[in-house]
């Protein structure tokens, strides 16, 4: 029960944080339609769980709890598959060029960003290669 607590309080940071990202990125998107809150926060959670993967290989600083409020928690609501979805779909009648840079961003640039964080943490805490 106590693993229900932590993961709820990690989804509410988590939501906070994603909504924080979506108004940051507000005065970006009124330049570029293709880069929304939805983009940074998958960018970013993709980097963070990247790096959360390569801590968590090396040696296990957190309780069970605390790692599954932190990736499946915090993590898990930040980064939002829903939204990018809906964002595609909104995107089906649009420019092609658009839809396929937004696709880009969402898939390329995020998978890269999740071997970055993973790599670099890795290297940086001194664990294997």
């Amino acid at each position: 029960m106590l693993d229900f607590f932590f993961i709820a309080v990690g989804g509410a940071v988590g939501a906070c944080l994603r909504y924080l990202t979506s108004i940051a990125s507000i005065p970006i998107n009124k330049h570029t339609s293709f880069i929304t809150g939805t983009v940074f926060a998958n960018s970013f959670g993709c980097l963070f769980s990247g790096a959360f993967a390569a801590v968590i290989s090396v040696s296990s600083p957190f309780s069970n709890e605390v790692a599954m409020m932190l990736s499946i928690g915090v993590l898990g609501s930040y980064t939002t598959f829903s939204t990018f979805s809906l964002e595609v779909f909104q995107r089906l009648d649009g420019s092609t060029r658009e839809l396929a840079f937004y696709l880009f961003m969402q898939l390329v640039v995020a998978i890269s960003l999740v071997f970055a964080g993973y790599s670099f943490t890795l290297h940086w805490i001194g664990g294997a290669a």
